[in-house]
């Protein structure tokens, strides 16, 4: 799976383009979410299905409509934060994105490799789709990385592209 740092900075990313920073922070914390099955050891659970996620915006949505049509813009936030973790997943492992739909859970591989020879360039893409059943058994143990070379990478991409907004920003003040 993408580590807590990418899921997290990813999602910081995403909120800091609609909220105010502090907000972002907390809102990111959405983007962790789907993971919250791992403390019951039984990772990529109905946490990780989009048919639930779905439903349950389309109740939230009802909710912010009848209630407080003002909190839209925080529901397709935290919507959009949560389904980009499951998104992320399943390029990593199996996902059961259509659970309770179908009982198997999908992953994607996708790979376009290079290379340069004296003859000339040639590309190999190759995509795949993978799939098992989905198996919801709790483990004795559920382990992934926390924070990942990816992670830092993808981190310090985000601070960058923060620090340059802001230094642009200050610029045209």
């Amino acid at each position: 799976m993408p580590d807590v740092l990418t899921h997290y900075a990813l999602s910081y990313l995403i909120a800091s383009r609609i909220v105010k920073p502090k907000h972002a922070l907390l809102i990111a914390l959405i983007g962790l979410l789907p993971d919250i099955d791992s403390l019951f050891r039984i990772h990529r659970w109905v946490t990780h299905s989009l048919t639930l996620t779905i439903i349950l915006v389309f109740i939230a949505l009802a909710m912010v409509y009848f209630m407080n049509y003002r909190y839209l813009k925080y529901l397709a936030l935290a919507s959009t934060i949560y389904v980009l973790h499951v998104i992320l997943d399943l390029f990593t492992a199996p996902t059961p994105i259509l659970w309770p739909i179908t009982d198997r859970a999908y992953m994607f591989n996708v790979e376009l490799s290079g290379v340069i020879t004296e003859e000339g360039i040639g590309l190999t893409p190759n995509i795949s789709i993978f799939s098992e059943a989905v198996d919801f058994t709790q483990r004795p143990i559920v382990d992934g990385p926390i924070i990942s070379t990816l992670g830092v990478i993808v981190a310090i991409g985000v601070a960058v592209i923060l620090l340059v907004e802001r230094f642009v920003k200050e610029l045209k003040c």
